[in-house]
């Protein structure tokens, strides 16, 4: 056999492995029913609500105005605004819309994971005693039941929960529309199919909850990490922790608008889970073997398999190579049969996500830039595995939205 054969067969198992694991999930990923927002106001979690900003006066009052209108009990929660270096007036803003509002000038800075790390420290010795510590960012829209939903689940017996991230401006731009698309298959294969299957979802660095225990027993770890959010829920599940999933606990949040903002965040975040692949497969996979355990298999196969990019890449380039070896006379099949079936379902995809969760017609209308995206995030996936270490945190840029025209339906 020769040695492009190998490769081909090689390229194929890996396509096909990732595949049936997103058509897994993404099949799995059906709403259930979730628990009930309690209204028994007699024995609810008391919740710190931290909000991270760096110079963030445009949306803080707003952001801040909508936690307030919660509904739940206003002495069971209070928000605090991490002022984190900034040069604005964003701590006095968000005092004045009813938050907390701290001042932070201390080093390290220039990461998300620092005030975070900063304000949890701070809030666990706080002489309130907080039964529960929620992160969100700073132009977060939280829906009025998110606290009673999440409450919902802690009551049950969670520890960490992951509330349901929508993007709030789907409608902004072409690209903001693919975001809206990929968040959508986000919530229900890495959350929705996860939480159905018993499994820990991922943490998205907004509308995440933690018992305050859980942040006592394992520290805030994320701290140097490109990708804090998900780097703590590995570490978690390496800890037998589980992450539940909250669908009915919604934050709603902007999406950059264009491919120049995006690319410097999209290479923070493959760098941070390049990172997460070196430092944690040996642990997941010692884990697999010795506790049997399918969380951590599922993070193992979530870190070790390609993503949907690189897959729908691997199945072009394995029908190119069939079409190739037609032209130099060798047997068309079974290899143009393989090729063209692995391109069919990486192109079905995500139509059928699209689909299943309901996406309006703007979505599907993105999908014309499919092919650009997929190439677009195949080409930084190969930049950040040749300059891997140069890459830094880079802070998402806000665009102002209508908040009134925020989506809160079901993704």
């Amino acid at each position: 056999m020769l040695i492009i054969d190998v490769f081909f067969i090689l390229l194929v198992l890996v396509v096909v492995a990732g595949l049936l694991y997103q058509y897994l999930l993404l099949l799995m990923g059906g709403p259930r029913p979730a628990l009930p927002p309690s209204r028994n106001d007699g024995d609810l979690p008391r919740f710190a609500l931290i909000v991270p900003a760096h110079n963030e006066a445009a949306t803080i009052a707003r952001t801040v105005q909508h936690m307030r209108g919660i509904d739940y009990p206003s002495d069971y929660f209070d928000v605090h605004v991490i002022a984190d270096h900034c040069t604005d007036a964003t701590a006095e803003l968000a005092r004045q819309a009813g938050a907390e509002g701290h001042v932070r000038e201390d080093e390290p800075r220039g990461r998300k994971g620092f005030a975070v790390d900063w304000a949890i420290k701070r809030l666990l010795a706080d002489s309130r005693d907080y039964d529960a510590i929620a992160v969100f960012d700073a132009d977060s829209l939280v829906d009025a039941d998110f606290l009673r939903a999440t409450a919902a689940l802690l009551v049950d017996g969670a520890v960490v929960v992951q509330g349901h991230h929508i993007i709030a401006n789907p409608a902004s731009s072409m690209f903001s529309a693919l975001a809206d698309a990929d968040m959508r298959l986000n919530n229900r294969m890495r959350n929705q199919a996860k939480e159905n299957l018993g499994l820990s979802a991922r943490l998205m660095g907004d509308a995440m909850v933690f018992r305050r225990d859980i942040l006592a027993l394992h520290p805030w770890i994320g701290v140097e990490s490109l990708t804090e959010d998900r780097d703590y829920g590995i570490y978690l599940v390496t800890q037998g922790v589980r992450v539940r999933f909250a669908p009915e606990a919604r934050s709603v949040g902007q999406a950059v608008t264009g491919w120049k903002d995006a690319t410097p965040q999209r290479m923070r975040w493959y760098g941070g889970a390049f990172d997460l692949q070196r430092r944690y497969l040996r642990t997941l996979g010692a884990q697999v073997w010795r506790q049997r355990s399918l969380d951590a298999l599922d993070k193992f196969l979530e870190l070790a398999l390609p993503p949907y990019s690189m897959l729908a890449f691997g199945a072009v380039a394995a029908l190119l190579f069939a079409a190739l070896q037609v032209l130099l006379g060798r047997p068309p099949m079974p290899a143009l049969g393989i090729g063209g079936g692995l391109v069919a379902l990486a192109l079905l995809f995500p139509f059928l996500g699209l689909a299943l969760t309901g996406a309006p017609l703007m979505a599907y209308k993105a999908m014309i830039l499919g092919p650009v995206y997929v190439f677009w995030r195949v080409w930084m996936g190969l930049w950040v595995r040749l300059r891997y270490r140069s890459l830094s945190w880079v802070r998402t840029r806000r665009v102002p939205t209508d908040a009134q025209n925020a989506p809160h339906a079901e993704q």
